[in-house]
């Protein structure tokens, strides 16, 4: 009888244990402050309003920890977030979920390029030009400035790799951004980007971690950078003097998406519909200095925090990454970016 009484106390609290995991959904994000401002306007109102539990993780990027998931038939994340590169990519290996777009209650509300076959935009956010306002005294406001190293002397950083690096450089030498991809799908195109770069090869100091940027402008180590928005503004409450510009800066959108093999698809809709409401989207720009995607947010945002993310006007002036292009070229243009990097 001791033995019977053991192994239906097992089972009790094995079927206890799966009805508390029926009841909760895991969502995988960038983890660290970033996850903890999620958890307080989107995980905890959700659960408030639902009964159902989030349970957060961290994605470390890349597509390696869906990828081994989904091919071991183990789905533990239900919901993961995505920048867009990894949202294509993922969609065309069926690592996730194409999205039945009848589904997604808020679709109506988000603009070209907002929704994916397999993605619906978290956030957007920019790669912009910043600059050590007390270094550079006139404001530099293009990529040709950026270049102008007898009106703004000494050094400037770029981040490590040629996305956007390319581009940088052909809107330095004249090329519109309606125009920079169409240059660069023709090896002329790219030819002229290393050459441009060229010109200041020896006052380029380049940056990898994120934390760079901010952290050389405010040393005076460099006058000016490509930096994440988040971080300068983040300097910025500091006291650093740092300014930045929204004219031809980098625009672009990650997704929230489903992994495929996951049990909750109805329960992981439910969550990104209330994580892509207006009122959800706006509340995390309100705290998190990235913008909504949904098209209806910015108007519920103070007016005083709208000059500070990619909408409405600063929006217009940006590049938007062309992933497509990247997919296609990214490998051939890496290999001739570490060669050029290499001779020094």
């Amino acid at each position: 009888m001791t033995g019977l009484a053991a192994l239906a106390g097992f089972s009790a609290i094995a079927l206890a244990s799966s009805a508390a995991l029926a009841d909760s959904l895991t969502v995988a994000t960038w983890g660290g402050s970033y996850t903890q401002k999620q958890r307080s306007v989107l995980m905890e109102p959700y659960t408030k309003k639902t009964g159902t539990v989030v349970r957060d993780a961290v994605y470390t990027g890349g597509l390696g920890q869906i990828r081994a998931m989904v091919e071991a038939r183990n789905t533990v994340w239900d919901v993961i977030t995505l920048g867009s590169p990894e949202t294509i990519n993922a969609c065309a290996e069926g690592a996730i979920v194409e999205l039945d777009k009848s589904k997604l209650t808020h679709a109506a509300d988000f603009p070209a390029g907002g929704i994916t076959p397999c993605g619906i935009g978290s956030v957007g956010w920019s790669l912009v030009l910043a600059y050590n306002s007390k270094l550079t005294g006139e404001q530099p406001k293009t990529w040709a400035d950026f270049w102008d190293l007898k009106t703004y002397p000494g050094k400037r950083a770029l981040r490590r790799q040629p996305k956007a690096t390319l581009e940088i450089a052909l809107l330095a030498d004249g090329v519109t951004r309606e125009d920079v991809y169409k240059v660069m799908r023709t090896p002329a195109g790219i030819d002229r980007a290393f050459r441009k770069l060229d010109e200041i090869k020896s006052s380029i100091q380049w940056w990898e971690a994120g934390a760079q940027p901010s952290d050389w402008l405010s040393s005076g180590n460099v006058v000016m950078s490509t930096s994440f928005i988040g971080r300068i503004l983040e300097a910025r409450a500091e006291g650093a003097p740092l300014g930045y510009g929204w004219q031809d800066a980098f625009y672009t959108i990650d997704y929230w998406t489903i992994v495929s093999g996951g049990k909750n698809i109805d329960r992981a809709y439910e969550f990104i519909n209330f994580a892509t409401s207006p009122e959800a989207q706006a509340a995390f720009s309100a705290i998190q200095p990235v913008a909504p995607v949904n098209g209806k947010s910015a108007g519920l945002l103070a007016p005083d925090r709208l000059p500070l993310m990619p909408v409405g006007k600063n929006l217009e002036q940006n590049v938007r990454y062309d992933e497509q292009f990247w997919n296609d070229n990214l490998e051939a243009l890496n290999e001739r970016f570490n060669a050029w990097l290499a001779k020094g």
